[in-house]
């Protein structure tokens, strides 16, 4: 399936990432035809189900701690007739299933970025890799330090800032939508 427009979305409370932003999150992500991703802070659940539909034998599990999310994501799974996502509700990384896994994707992570991180390092598979999504200078700060702290391999920082097109008139002005920070890094691999 790929690539899929906001539009296709129900949004209510929760915000959600942008399209442009998800296709280069996704892209960064590198995902298996079998990798099983751990999506964080799940939010209205878009990019949980975007990567869901590239995963022919993986699975995603959408963490969200958020009542009031919960009921949006689950209706943007049923809306895509996804089975191969499961809804986590609870707060990441307590609710994280003990599984073996090889991506994390870091959307919202509540002040809990350390040990997220280290939940990954402990559980995921070795050559898995983890994206962050930062919207705040704090956050990028934050996560980039903890990256390096915790010996995490290829760090690589993206600033994205997209712009829409609205029609005003004959014309067409660019409003710009807030800048992001994608952050990826791979597992160091342990000897």
């Amino acid at each position: 399936m790929g690539h899929i427009y906001d539009k296709e979305f129900v949004q209510k409370e929760l915000p959600m990432t942008k399209q442009e932003i998800r296709a280069i999150s996704i892209a960064k992500l590198q995902l298996q035809d079998d990798s099983v991703l751990i999506d964080v802070g799940a939010g209205t659940g878009t990019i949980g189900i975007e990567a869901a539909t590239y995963l022919r034998n993986g699975k995603v599990f959408a963490i969200e701690k958020e009542e009031k999310g919960i009921e949006t994501l689950k209706e943007n799974i049923n809306r895509f007739r996804l089975d191969n996502i499961e809804v986590v509700v609870g707060r990441a990384p307590e609710a994280i299933p003990t599984i073996k896994y090889d991506r994390m994707f870091i959307g919202g992570s509540t002040g809990s970025m350390r040990t997220i991180l280290e939940h990954f390092i402990k559980y995921s598979k070795k050559g898995s890799r983890v994206v962050i999504n930062a919207i705040t200078l704090e956050t990028l700060a934050d996560a980039t330090k903890l990256l390096k702290e915790l010996n995490f391999k290829n760090i690589e920082v993206v600033n994205v800032i997209v712009s829409r097109g609205k029609n005003v008139g004959p014309y067409t002005m660019m409003y710009g939508e807030n800048p992001i920070y994608i952050i990826a890094a791979d597992k160091e691999e342990t000897k």
